[in-house]
């Protein structure tokens, strides 16, 4: 939600006005034309997107860091076609666009995410989205580390362990939860629920490794069969094929709960997204910094040359 707001006598001026104003020849910042100015949105997409597509919701920053940089760097050579380099234009600009583009949208989405992670309680586990995702990743972990080859025929013990590492990981009779953890509101999940969810996906996937060693007829005609069948053909081990069979079945329980936080991280940018321009451009540096930013003394040249806009 890159909103880069030209250089003007009064540098932050709406740029909904400046684009309505063409027609009367008045300045257009060439950097909000499309297609160019596509990559200003980039990582917000891509935040909004990181429950479905993960970490390679960091390639989606690129083109906006570059935008912004260029932005950044525009404002300060530039006021509107004429060449006069200004530090502090480009400072209210690198803070808008820090506010603005970067860090508020990035609160926005994330708010969003989680808000819509609740969800998860209406549904029979009665345990939010996030929660639901943190169990899973403590699953695929205790399945890449080998636990289950280890519990191997005790089912029992196995549950048992891994509940242990969730109690641990939550850390309910202590309280003593992250920063992160507190974020993603795992308290508002009850203990009772948790567990509960829990003993259910370790069983699911202790369920699943049996099939797997030892297929019934109709489990042999499914895709995870296949799947696994297919792992071994291609060289893998029984171990390793299995672990990845495995991990796959849990990942794919997931994707619902991604769906939704991913609908809710949209849904809180686009409800954010002007509210946050009007909220960084009037009052963060329209009353605060940017009087103060004005106040500072800096050798300015004097020659000044058209340029093309």
């Amino acid at each position: 939600m890159i909103s880069p707001i030209g250089a003007q006598k009064t540098v932050f001026k709406s740029n909904q006005k400046r684009a309505d104003k063409t027609e009367d020849n008045n300045y257009q910042d060439p950097l909000l034309k499309w297609p160019l100015r596509g990559a200003a949105f980039s990582n917000e997409v891509g935040e909004a997107l990181r429950p479905m597509i993960g970490n390679t919701a960091n390639l989606f920053w690129v083109p906006a860091l570059l935008y912004i940089g260029a932005d950044v760097y525009d404002k300060y050579k530039n006021n509107e076609t004429e060449y006069s380099p200004d530090s502090r234009r480009c400072l209210k600009q690198a803070v808008f666009q820090g506010l603005a583009s970067i860090f508020l949208p990035l609160i926005a989405v994330t708010a969003g995410q989680d808000m819509f992670s609740q969800i998860g309680k209406l549904g029979e586990d009665k345990v939010s989205i996030n929660t639901k995702e943190h169990i899973s990743k403590l699953a695929e972990d205790f399945i890449k580390n080998g636990k289950m080859r280890a519990f191997d025929s005790r089912d029992e013990e196995c549950t048992k362990e891994f509940l242990n590492i969730v109690s641990d990981s939550l850390d309910y009779k202590q309280q003593k939860k992250s920063l992160k953890n507190s974020l993603k509101i795992f308290r508002w999940d009850s203990e009772k629920n948790v567990n509960k969810y829990a003993t259910k996906t370790i069983t699911d996937l202790i369920q699943m490794r049996k099939n797997l060693l030892n297929p019934t007829t109709e489990f042999k005609s499914g895709d995870w069969y296949s799947s696994y069948i297919k792992a071994l053909n291609a060289g893998q081990t029984e171990s390793v094929a299995v672990k990845s069979v495995l991990k796959n079945f849990q990942k794919s329980k997931m994707m619902k709960g991604k769906f939704v936080k991913t609908l809710g991280g949209f849904i809180a940018l686009g409800l954010a997204i002007k509210p946050i321009d009007t909220f960084v451009e009037h009052v963060v540096i329209g009353k605060y910094l940017g009087p103060s930013i004005d106040k500072i003394k800096v050798p300015t040249k004097t020659n000044k040359n058209k340029i093309s806009s």
